[in-house]
C-alpha cells in the first residue's frame, strides 16, 4: 500500500515560506532568532528526507542504499528537531542556567547522541528499521527508543515552560506549548497509520503558530534599525536577573539625538540609525551568540554580553567610543555622533529592571564627555532606591502625616512689607528623610496621586487662611502651585470652589500658579478651568517665566495677574546682555498690566537692582527661606507688625 505525500509536500511548503519570510523580514539577528531559524532549517531537511524516503518506498522494489540514506537522514533530522525546539523554548525564558553544570548539560545531550549511535549501528545491523526484500520499510525494536527520546525532550520543555510561565505572556506561552499536543496527536496517528505520514505537517502547523505569534517582527524587532526592541531588552534583562546571571551591558546613548533628527529630517536620520546599527552588529559579530543588540528609541542603543565574554566588554566599549568619535561621511556631510557610553554590570551595579531603564534614560541626558563611563562610579543606589520606592513613600506620607505645607513670604517693594506667600509642599520620610519635590511630584504625576496631593495642599492652605493668625499678619493672598495633570482635570474648578467655600475663604485670598510649561499646553480643559476660576474671582500667576519656549501671544491671551520671573533672571551679576534681557522683559510684562515677582533673590545687590527696574515683588532667601507654619507666622509678624 502506497504512502501518501500530500502532508509532507504541504509541510515542506510551510517551512520554506516561514524561512523565506524570516530572512526577508530581517529576523536573523539575535540568539532566539537564529535558534528558531535553525529549528526551521532542520525541520525542512527532515521533511525533504521524508519525501525522498516515501518516494523510494512507493516504488515497490528494493533500492536499499537510497532507502537507507533517506530514512536515516529523516530520522536524524527529525530526532534533532525536538531538542533544538526545546532549547529554543528554554531560551525564551532564558533558563539555560539550569543546564550550565556539566552533569546536567551532558544529561541533555546523551539521549540524542544515543539515537545517533543507534542510526549508525543500524547501517550494519538493522535495529531501528530495515528494508525488506521487496523494498518494504519495517520498524525494528530500537525505533521505540527514538520515540522515548522525543518524549524525554518534550517533557523537559513542558516542565521548564510551565515552571517559568510567569516570564511569558499568555500569547507566547500558549503558542509555545500548543506545538506539543499537535505533534503528539500526529505521532500517535502516524504510529497506527504508517501510510499517512502527518508528523511533519503537524510540526509545520506548530511552528507556524510560533512564527506568527512569537517571531513576528513588530513584536521583537525595531523596523528602523533591525535590532531587538525595548520589550525584548526588558524581557532578556529580567530573565538574566531572575536567573542570577552576571551580565554586562554597554549603554550607548546619542546625546545629540534631537539635534541630528532636526538637522537631517526623519528619513535621513533613520538611515543614519540603520547605518549605526549595522556597524554595531558587525563590530560585535566576533562574539556571535554571546552578544545581543537592542534599539530602545531616541538614539539609545544597548549591547548585552553574557558571562562567557563579560571580560571583553571594557575593551569593546573603548573601541566603540573611539569609532563613534570619528563621525561619519553621510550625504557629503560629516556627522558627529556624540555618544555617551557607559558600562553597567548586572546585578553587581543594579539588580532590577526598572532602575536599569531609569539609569539608562538619564545617561542620554548627561553632558557628553567623550570617555567610557562606568555605572559603579556614577550610580547612586540610595537615589534610585528612593525613586523606585516613591509610590510606597507617597502612600506612607498620607497614612502617617509626612506631608507638611511650608510657606515662603513674598516681599512687596512698594509697601516695604510681606503682602503674600507661596505654599510649598515638603515631604519627610522616616526611612529616606527629606524627599525633594523635584522627585516626588513627577512620581505623583505618573501614578495619579498628584490630584490627591493637590487637594491636600489646597485644603491645608484654605484652612490656614481661614484662621485668626492669617488675618492678623496682614497678608493679602497665598499662592498655590498647580501641576500640568491637575490643570488637565475636568474636576479642578469644582474642587477648588468647594474647598474655598468649605472654609469660608474669599476667592481673592487664593492665587493659583501655573508654570510656563503648563501654560504652553493651552488645552481646552485647562482653559475651561482657568476661565471658570477667574470668573469666580480667583487670580492666576505664570510661574517660572523664562524657563521654557514661550508663545507670547498665547500667554498674553491668558488671564494672568502676575508673572513670576524664574530665579535664573536673578543671576545677572556682570552679564550686561542678560541685564538688558531682564530689563526689557520687565518692561514688556508691566506694559501688559501684569505685576512682576522675581524669584531666587539672595543678595542686597540683586534686590537693589530689581527694585530700580520697577519690579513689584521679591521672593527669595534674601528675605526668607520657605518656613513651616509657626516659623512663617513669626517671620511675617516680625516684618509686618513691627
Amino acid at each position: 500500500m502506497h504512502k501518501i505525500l500530500y502532508f509532507d509536500y504541504a509541510a515542506f511548503a510551510i517551512f520554506a515560506i516561514i524561512a523565506v519570510s524570516i530572512i526577508f523580514k530581517g529576523l536573523t539577528r539575535g540568539k532566539l532568532n537564529r535558534q528558531f531559524l535553525m529549528v526551521l532549517t532542520v525541520a525542512l531537511f527532515a521533511t525533504a528526507f521524508d519525501i525522498g524516503a516515501i518516494v523510494y518506498d512507493n516504488f515497490g522494489e528494493r533500492h536499499a542504499a537510497a532507502q537507507y540514506m533517506f530514512h536515516t537522514g529523516y530520522l536524524f533530522f527529525h530526532g534533532l528537531s525536538t531538542p533544538l525546539y526545546v532549547t529554543y523554548m528554554i531560551n525564551l525564558v532564558d533558563d539555560v542556567h539550569i543546564f550550565k553544570r556539566k552533569g546536567r548539560s551532558v544529561l541533555m545531550q546523551i539521549p540524542f547522541l544515543m539515537s545517533v549511535v543507534c542510526l549508525v549501528v543500524n547501517m550494519f545491523i538493522p535495529c531501528v528499521f530495515s528494508i525488506g526484500p521487496e523494498g518494504e520499510y519495517r520498524r525494528e525494536f530500537w525505533m521505540n527508543y527514538l520515540y522515548l527520546m522525543a518524549a524525554f525532550y518534550i517533557i523537559v520543555g513542558i516542565v521548564v515552560v510551565i515552571r517559568y510561565r510567569k516570564r511569558l505572556s499568555k500569547r507566547v506561552f500558549t503558542s509555545v506549548i500548543a506545538v506539543f499536543p499537535i505533534v503528539v496527536i500526529a505521532v500517535l496517528y502516524q504510529f497506527w497509520n504508517p501510510n499517512v505520514p502527518a508528523e511533519m505537517f503537524a510540526n509545520a502547523i506548530g511552528l507556524l503558530f510560533v512564527a506568527l505569534f512569537i517571531q513576528s517582527p513588530e513584536q521583537i524587532v525595531s523596523s528602523t534599525t533591525g535590532l531587538n526592541k525595548i520589550t525584548r531588552y526588558m524581557n532578556d534583562l529580567q530573565n538574566a536577573i531572575d536567573n542570577g546571571e552576571h551580565i554586562k551591558i554597554i549603554l550607548i546613548s546619542l546625546e545629540n539625538d534631537k539635534t541630528l533628527r532636526g538637522m537631517m529630517g526623519v528619513t535621513e536620520y533613520h538611515k543614519l540609525l540603520k547605518l549605526l546599527a549595522d556597524r554595531f552588529v558587525m563590530w560585535g559579530s566576533r562574539w556571535k551568540n554571546s552578544v545581543e543588540w537592542y534599539y530602545l528609541g531616541n538614539g539609545m542603543f544597548r549591547c548585552m554580553f553574557n558571562e562567557k565574554c563579560a571580560d571583553k566588554v571594557d575593551e569593546f566599549a573603548s573601541f566603540v567610543n573611539e569609532e563613534l568619535k570619528k563621525g561619519y561621511e553621510y550625504n557629503d556631510m560629516l556627522i558627529n555622533t556624540l555618544a555617551n557610553i557607559c558600562v553597567l554590570c548586572c546585578p553587581d551595579d543594579i539588580d532590577d529592571v526598572d532602575t536599569v531603564m531609569r539609569f539608562g534614560a538619564e545617561m542620554s541626558e548627561r553632558k557628553y564627555v567623550g570617555e567610557v563611563l562606568y555605572a559603579k562610579d556614577i550610580y547612586k543606589k540610595d537615589h534610585y532606591d528612593l525613586i523606585r520606592d516613591m509610590d510606597v513613600i507617597i502612600d506612607r506620607a498620607f497614612a502617617e502625616g509626612n506631608f507638611e505645607v511650608f510657606y515662603q513670604p513674598i516681599y512687596s517693594v512698594k509697601e516695604n512689607r510681606y503682602n503674600s506667600a507661596e505654599a510649598l509642599l515638603r515631604l519627610h520620610d522616616d526611612k529616606y528623610g527629606f524627599v525633594s519635590p523635584e522627585i516626588f511630584i513627577p512620581a505623583a504625576e505618573q501614578n495619579g496621586m498628584i490630584h490627591k496631593i493637590g487637594t491636600f495642599v489646597l485644603d491645608e492652605v484654605c484652612k490656614f487662611i481661614s484662621g485668626k493668625e492669617f488675618k492678623e499678619m496682614g497678608l493679602e493672598y497665598i499662592e498655590i502651585n498647580l501641576s500640568v495633570m491637575q490643570c488637565m482635570s475636568s474636576e479642578l474648578a469644582g474642587e477648588v470652589q468647594n474647598i474655598i467655600s468649605k472654609y469660608g475663604v474669599s476667592p481673592d485670598q487664593v492665587n493659583l500658579e501655573i508654570t510656563e510649561t503648563a501654560a504652553a499646553y493651552a488645552q481646552t480643559t485647562m482653559m475651561d478651568n482657568i476661565n471658570k476660576l477667574t470668573e469666580g474671582g480667583i487670580a492666576f500667576s505664570l510661574d517660572d517665566f523664562g524657563t521654557g519656549y514661550s508663545n507670547m501671544k498665547r500667554i498674553a491671551s491668558m488671564p494672568f495677574a502676575i508673572v513670576k520671573l524664574d530665579k535664573t533672571f536673578a543671576e545677572m551679576n556682570s552679564d550686561e546682555k542678560l541685564r538688558k534681557i531682564v530689563k526689557n522683559t520687565i518692561y514688556m510684562v508691566k506694559d501688559m498690566n501684569m505685576r512682576i515677582v522675581v524669584e531666587g533673590v539672595e543678595t542686597a545687590e540683586s534686590f537693589a537692582e530689581f527694585k530700580a527696574m520697577g519690579v513689584d515683588y521679591i521672593q527669595g532667601y534674601y528675605f526668607s527661606k520657605p518656613l513651616p507654619g509657626g516659623k512663617f507666622v513669626n517671620e511675617v509678624s516680625r516684618v509686618n507688625l513691627s
